[in-house]
């Protein structure tokens, strides 16, 4: 009896342990991704995939192509009515990885509501305080960056860049 009560609490240490391991090794909550910009129901991330960004924002006014002055691949531009798509390739034929966003309209806006016209107190409400540098409040989250450029109390730019991959 004491040796079956041995093994019992020596297998409910041993759980106990495994559980604790366990939860050590995961993460309570996942890592950010960084800010993410929403269009036609598509999330866009900073060194994501662009495919289906490209395929749900239609035909772009302009494209821009250029060899990549990071990558061995390159770099592209595309300029819709309202915003403007920046993308990398990592090959001449590879695929194309979101490298920034700029807006162009009021007609889009962050998935928090902000966008050009925005006053700087809504910016605040929804971001919090960050640093003014000649007008452009930079917010830092995981791969990303969101820049809101403001004049006169009013958001006039808006850009999604990102940082190191």
């Amino acid at each position: 009896m004491k040796k079956m009560l041995h093994a019992v609490k020596a297998m409910s240490i041993l759980l106990a342990l495994i559980l604790t391991l366990g939860m050590l090794c995961t993460p309570i909550e996942a890592k950010s991704k960084g800010y993410v910009f929403k269009y036609k129901k598509v999330s866009v991330s900073m060194h994501g995939k662009a495919k289906k960004i490209l395929s749900k924002a239609g035909k772009p006014t302009a494209t821009k192509v250029k060899k990549s002055c990071a990558y061995k691949g390159k770099d592209r531009t595309y300029k819709y009515k309202d915003f403007i798509l920046y993308t990398y390739s990592r090959t001449d034929d590879g695929e194309e990885f979101v490298n920034g966003v700029t807006f162009l309209t009021s007609n889009v806006s962050t998935p928090q509501g902000i966008k050009i016209g925005s006053t700087l107190d809504e910016v605040f409400k929804k971001y919090g305080k960050a640093k003014d540098k000649f007008g452009v409040y930079t917010y830092k989250k995981g791969k990303s960056k969101l820049q809101i450029e403001v004049t006169d109390d009013v958001v006039s730019n808006i850009r999604y860049i990102p940082t190191k991959a």
